[in-house]
């Protein structure tokens, strides 16, 4: 297992199956985000800063034991890393109300090409070979996923790409700083500073905050629960050993949970290519995240 999802052959065999589990979940975790966003009546600005907002409260005491020790390098990594959060979902949100769910997770899902670009470029870690051959598998299928049905919109992709390379420099620089502090304790100064960019956001656009139905409040206390600290924490506790661009990779399992959801909540119903599409998808994660060799630094 040393050589699956890009681990170094020198992480011990217990961390590198408890990095899997936590990445197992994480994948099922943010599956749920889209469903549970469109069900919500609330502005999409308002959804992001009151999910930050709680997450941040829930790890409170993991910010209280590792946030006042960070080093200056940590804190701007996790500031710049923080902003780029929120306005992911700023900008997916938007998305998932101008085009179908299907559609929106497909496009920000191609967070793992942004993803090893910007690890090469900014980094000068290139990105095994496998990576670029399972992403090459893997977006036919997006694109097979992607016209199985429902109404798009120019505005509603193009925040959904947005939202996508967001989501890379947050996966980026999280990462980074993973390498020396806890991940409750990065998850919490993310959601702090995405809360914090936010909230001054929607109160100069006037954005209504407050008054949502109960079940809205309700579908927000489950997006905290599920999307963000099992799916986005559990990315943060793996990216420390696994590369944000294999980390990344697994997004676009995203999709097949996604729409599956979507068929039985929403009946957004894909399409007979649907199936063929999320074989595809997984055929090249599975190329993506398995390697002959160790990873290329």
């Amino acid at each position: 297992m040393a050589r699956w999802l890009g681990f170094d052959p020198a992480t011990p065999p217990a961390v590198r199956g408890r990095v899997a589990l936590v990445l197992g979940f994480a994948v099922l975790g943010i599956s749920s985000s889209a469903v549970l966003v469109r069900g919500m009546a609330a502005d999409p600005l308002a959804i992001a800063a009151w999910r930050t907002l709680a997450t941040a409260v829930l790890l409170l005491p993991w910010a209280r034991a590792g946030l006042p020790h960070l080093t200056r390098r940590d804190a701007l990594s996790i500031a710049l890393a923080g902003a780029a959060l929120g306005l992911h979902f700023w900008t997916w949100f938007a998305s998932l109300q101008a085009t179908t769910v299907l559609r929106s997770t497909l496009l920000v899902c191609t967070v793992p090409g942004f993803t090893a670009l910007l690890e090469w470029a900014v980094l000068g870690q290139r990105p095994r070979l496998q990576h670029w051959l399972g992403l090459a598998v893997a977006l036919p299928g997006l694109g097979l996923l992607a016209g199985s049905g429902g109404d798009a919109t120019l505005a509603g992709d193009g925040l959904a790409l947005v939202a996508a390379a967001l989501w890379a420099v947050y996966f980026l620089l999280s990462r980074d700083v993973r390498q020396r502090t806890g991940a409750g304790a990065t998850m919490a100064g993310l959601c702090v500073v995405a809360a914090a960019v936010l909230f001054p956001v929607a109160l100069a656009r006037h954005t209504p905050l407050w008054g949502f139905p109960p079940g809205t409040w309700a579908r927000i206390g489950l997006a905290v629960a599920g999307p963000q600290i099992v799916g986005h924490l559990g990315f943060v506790y793996a990216v420390r050993w696994v590369p944000a661009s294999t980390v990344s990779m697994l997004t676009l399992l995203e999709p097949v949970g996604a729409s599956a959801l979507a068929a039985v909540v929403l009946a957004e119903w894909p399409g007979p290519w649907a199936a063929l599409g999320s074989a595809v998808v997984l055929g090249g994660i599975a190329i993506a995240t398995w390697s002959p060799g160790e990873v290329e630094g």
